[in-house]
């Protein structure tokens, strides 16, 4: 029986030579840390790790977020142009749900308007990133940063 805990202490002195501790620190008791404490700080047997930090509290008391822009100070191009694309997609939806049929004028004028919407929508796309505001934040250019 004794030279089985020899061999653990065999063992355990590789172990915690191969984890950069000293003879001593292999030899002696092991510590047992209560995990009640919050501020845990690691002993001086075993090295610090990943785990081994507080986090600093930052508290950003003031935040304001940034106020929405107003959804009707569209152009009128803009908004006709949407109402254009909308209007007949949703006449449409309205009739097949409450099953009912559209007059031949009806079908053309609607078919009409949204082609005109969805034309006119892609005319007012941006043609280059120019658009975009140089002094914002959250513009990252042509790609990711690294």
């Amino acid at each position: 029986m004794q030279s089985n805990n020899s061999n653990q202490d065999d063992q355990w002195e590789d172990i915690v030579r191969r984890l950069g501790g000293t003879q001593d620190q292999a030899q002696s008791e092991p510590v047992h840390e209560s995990s009640s404490e919050p501020d845990h700080e690691p002993t001086s047997l075993s090295p610090a790790g990943p785990r081994d930090y507080t986090v600093a509290k930052e508290f950003l008391e003031d935040f304001q977020p940034p106020s929405p822009k107003p959804i009707t100070t569209g152009s009128p191009r803009t908004v006709l142009s949407w109402l254009g694309v909308i209007g007949p997609v949703t006449i449409w939806v309205l009739a097949a749900l409450l099953g009912l049929p559209l007059a031949w004028w009806m079908s053309w004028t609607t078919i009409l308007a949204f082609l005109a919407g969805a034309v006119s929508l892609f005319f007012l796309l941006p043609k280059s990133w120019a658009h975009r505001d140089p002094f914002d934040d959250d513009d990252f250019g042509d790609g990711a940063k690294i």
